[in-house]
């Protein structure tokens, strides 16, 4: 419970060391509770969330970060304006939503959504494609959208 939590970092790390190697060498489950996610990011082949003493999801942490399939893609991007934004969310099919960041912006769309067809929609109108990443959200963020979610949901799991 909390193993690391009064620790200081140099033997906070020691510790996940320790644990990591107890699993690996010896074979054994360690059942880790902890509110820090990345702590958990760190040690755990699965993650279980509780919520109001009821099990909402079993499995690894990349199949909880996948957030349900959903594509996250960063772009940095030089001539891009609000209404290219729009276009692109109605004419590249899978796209959910869109969100202006620093230097450029972030498309989150549909587990079918490629990059590709992101990329190209952008330079066929002139835009100058400057980085391309997919990225994969931290299981905090995970974890934050699987809480968001209403008791509907959770029975399905």
């Amino acid at each position: 419970d909390e193993p690391t939590s009064a620790l200081d970092a140099v033997a906070a790390a020691a510790l996940r060391e320790d644990i990591a190697s107890l699993a690996r060498e010896e074979g054994v489950s360690v059942f880790l509770t902890t509110h820090n996610l990345t702590e958990a990011e760190r040690l755990c082949a699965r993650v279980g969330v509780i919520r109001s003493g009821r099990l909402i999801y079993d499995g690894t942490p990349d199949e909880l970060r996948s957030g349900g399939g959903r594509t996250r893609i960063e772009i940095a991007a030089e001539g891009l304006g609000e209404r290219l934004l729009e276009e692109l969310s109605a004419v590249v099919p899978g796209i959910l939503a869109t969100e202006r960041r620093n230097g450029g912006f972030t498309v989150e769309g549909s587990p079918g959504l490629k990059a590709a067809s992101v990329v190209r929609f952008l330079v066929e109108r002139g835009v100058e494609v400057e980085e391309v990443k997919k990225v994969q959200a931290s299981l905090e963020e995970a974890f934050l959208e699987l809480l968001k979610e209403g008791p509907a949901q959770e029975e399905e799991r």
